[in-house]
């Protein structure tokens, strides 16, 4: 096993070999499959309909005005004038896509598919200059196995034109400053392959200037990499002799009066000096009878405008939780490798320390002052995290494969038991909070996680836990276990760093082959029109409640729906004799169940969070409907069990009923189904109370039938089956009798209220509102 894996790094250890491994693991995982998941709803689908609409239904464009009636332009704009070009990348690829590769979601997204892959590519190419072929390698993995290039590259959502463009950028200042580093020593590298590295760079200088401008403007565009690229050349590695250090004289100074230029020009357009006079807000400060003021126009260079106040619901540091979970699993671990990269004794080392620092910092803070004072943005500094990763990662890696024992340096275990701890926080944290990861693009936890999202019977956010645990662990150990004298400490460290790197592949293609699609299924149309294009036979008609964009024209096209505005149309349709499918909302689904009472109705595809699939049949499938077992016009037959007396909370709902095992296991689940009559209407929004009360108390408080239907909307007539599974307390909870209290709540601690018991046997309620239905024995 260890000499495989010499082998392999031997071969990975040559410059075309890990190139081409780079390409190949980067074009496996973000091109195809493009338009196998659907966009994602309602944002990308917007944003695709807006900008890029199918091309039959794309307007006209306007005609000019004859000369000499032009309107006059305003000095002031507040918009972004025809002629923009910062911050317009995404919108102008999403619609060159479209034209180019077809009027299709893979169309569309596969422009940004290609700047993904460029971005490792050149990600790869910085690492590999900065340290050795194999660093490119670990580098290419690092930053693939990021949400953050990941979805960028994959999804209409985003800001991967930034990220490739200062990546681009980066690598062209560091490869004029190591012609020919890549391909051999001093005095092997020919003139021509000097020649075509130096116009190889210089390519990438003018790309990259080209999409970091268009894709992020100048401040997160071009500032933010060519100021990293000059104050690496002002961190004593400029001047350096070529091919020494990182930064050559030339495009050290170059970087440097480039930055400078765009700080000026930037801040000219975004302030100027003006007499203090009154009125003005917010109140300027004079020096020597002039106030900076801010312009609070467009900025062609930005790319929007910049507020005179901050937004201060963006603190300084909102950026760490997209950053972090962003960058999941390897992240963590980034600020370390920058920090001992720069306490290297090795001036490339150090001098990679301080590109990765100033680039990875730069973009933190620019776009922290972004949202403050702009609006929302991406952070687009992680390629230099998977840099500054690769390139310690292989030089620790190479010190230890030749014994040495300063791969073993003081504090290394600390650093394996950091990553193992820091990989398992940050992944329960993204157990608790998927919305953060659901709306990595978007912010603000706009789009919540699809809770029924599984894959192979486990939550679909279980499998990111699982994933980065291998690779945590992978890391740890082989950070933990290795000795200097010790021959099988070595073989197993080196192992688990393979491992780990593996795992790294294999979360690379999570993020593209199961999340964005096993999400898509729940949050994109695509799904729900592919399950009607199974079902329907000639003559069968689709009605359409809501605004689903122009999905119908891309998931059905051949299709003509009915579009309709009510629920009272969509009962119509129904009850039509020939078969009908209805698309309606699933907020809708409450009430037209009452309204279909006793006509029948099926929900034929359910997995959508914000719209069903009905029909009235269901040939070819099974019925999905949550509410057919759950709120019944007729009382339920088999009931478990039935209260001695009467039970009735105000006046409004009856307890007709239970099914409550005798014996629970501790720590078990155990279902329990409570049966209701409703009497008058509800009101109000009540939550179930359930309380296992013994020598300890566990309960199982929840929204009644899962939050389908809440109690507002029950009504006269309609008998309740509400299920509930309950943990049956835990491994600490003493063995014994616990007597099972229900009633209803609302409010939250220390607020709560409970719903007033009007009818119930005295032994049986308690002075709480509360009505003892049972008791089980828990062992």
């Amino acid at each position: 096993m260890r000499s495989y894996l010499q082998n392999v790094a031997a071969w990975l250890g040559r410059w075309p070999v890990a190139l081409a491994t780079v390409c190949v693991l980067g074009a496996v995982v973000l091109l195809p499959g493009l338009g196998a998941s659907g966009l994602w709803e309602p944002h990308e689908r917007q944003l695709a309909d807006r900008v890029a609409p199918p091309k039959e239904l794309e307007p006209p464009p306007q005609p000019e005005p004859p000369p000499g009636q032009e309107p006059p332009e305003e000095e002031c704009l507040r918009a972004p004038p025809k002629d923009a070009t910062a911050r317009l990348l995404t919108n102008r690829a999403i619609a060159w896509g479209r034209d180019t590769f077809g009027d299709s979601d893979t169309g569309r997204r596969l422009p940004f598919a290609l700047m993904g892959l460029l971005t490792v590519l050149a990600t790869a190419g910085i690492a590999m200059r900065l340290g050795r072929a194999r660093s490119g390698v670990i580098a290419g993995l690092i930053v693939l196995s990021m949400p953050l290039l990941v979805m960028q590259s994959r999804m209409l959502t985003t800001e991967i034109g930034t990220a490739c463009g200062g990546a681009l950028i980066v690598y062209g200042f560091v490869a004029l400053g190591r012609l020919g580093a890549a391909y051999g020593g001093a005095g092997r590298t020919s003139a021509v392959v000097l020649a075509v590295d130096a116009a190889v760079s210089v390519a990438a200088l003018a790309l990259g200037s080209y999409l970091a401008f268009r894709g992020g403007g100048a401040l997160l565009g071009l500032i933010v990499p060519i100021g990293a690229c000059a104050a690496a050349a002002g961190f004593g590695v400029a001047p350096l002799v070529r091919r020494e250090g990182v930064i050559s004289a030339i495009p050290g100074i170059v970087a440097t009066i480039a930055a400078g230029v765009l700080v000026g020009w930037l801040a000219y357009q975004l302030y100027s000096l003006e007499t203090p006079r009154p009125g003005m807000l917010p109140a300027p400060r004079a020096i020597f009878g002039k106030a900076i003021v801010t312009e609070t126009c467009w900025s062609s260079l930005l790319g929007g405008m910049w507020r005179p106040d901050d937004d201060l619901r963006m603190a300084f540091d909102s950026m760490f939780e997209q950053i972090a979970y962003g960058t999941f699993p390897w992240g963590v671990l980034a600020p370390i490798a920058m920090v001992a990269l720069l306490a290297s004794a090795d001036r490339t080392k150090r001098s990679a320390g301080a590109v990765t620092v100033a680039w990875g910092a730069g973009a933190w803070i620019a776009c922290e002052v972004f949202q403050r004072k702009v609006g929302f943005t991406i952070y687009a500094g992680f390629p230099a995290m998977a840099v500054a990763l690769g390139v310690w990662l292989d030089d620790l890696l190479a010190r230890r494969a030749k014994g040495d024992a300063s791969a073993m340096p003081a504090g290394m275990m600390l650093v394996g038991l950091y990553f193992l701890l820091a990989v398992l926080d940050l992944a329960k944290d993204l157990q608790s909070f998927p919305d953060h990861v659901t709306s990595l693009l978007i912010g603000n936890d706009q789009l919540p996680y699809p809770k029924e999202s599984k894959l192979l019977l486990l939550p679909t956010k279980l499998w990111i836990l699982q994933l980065g645990m291998l690779v945590g662990l992978g890391f740890g150990l082989a950070m933990l276990v290795w000795r200097p004298a010790h021959a099988g400490a070595q073989r197993f460290a080196q192992q688990c760093a393979a491992a780990a790197l593996a795992a790294t592949v294999v979360m690379a293609g999570f993020w593209a082959y199961v999340w964005q699609p096993r999400i898509a299924l729940s949050v994109s149309s695509k799904a729900l029109f592919e399950t009607y294009k199974d079902l329907r036979a000639a003559g069968d008609q689709l009605v359409i409640m809501g605004d689903l964009g122009h999905a119908p024209r891309a998931y059905a096209p051949d299709t003509k729906p009915e579009m309709v505005a009510t629920r009272e149309q969509v009962v119509k349709a129904l009850a039509r004799p020939e078969r009908v499918f209805a698309v309606a909302p699933q907020s809708e689904l409450c009430t037209l169940h009452r309204e279909l009472s006793g006509k029948r109705y099926y929900v034929v595809e359910d997995r959508n969070v914000r719209n069903l699939l009905l029909s009235n049949k269901v040939d070819g499938t099974t019925d999905k409907n949550p509410l057919a077992t759950a709120i019944l016009h007729e009382e339920p037959k088999q009931i478990g069990a039935r209260p001695k007396g009467r039970i009735v909370w105000d006046n409004k709902i009856q307890l007709i009923g239970w099914d409550v095992p005798a014996t629970m296991s501790r720590g078990s689940k155990q279902t329990v189904k409570l049966y209701f009559k409703i009497l008058q209407p509800v009101g109000g929004t009540w939550k179930g109370l359930m309380h296992f009360d013994g020598p300890l108390r566990f309960n199982g408080d929840h929204e009644p039938i899962k939050g389908r239907c809440p109690t507002a909307t029950w009504q006269p007539g309609d008998f309740i089956v509400d299920t509930v599974t309950v943990t049956a307390g835990g491994g600490a909870f003493p063995a014994g009798k616990y007597d099972l209290w229900i009633g209803f709540f609302t409010g939250s601690a220390p607020n709560w209220k409970n719903m007033s018991v009007s009818e119930a046997p005295g032994d049986m309620r308690d002075t709480a509102d509360r009505v003892k239905i049972t008791s089980v024995i828990l062992d």
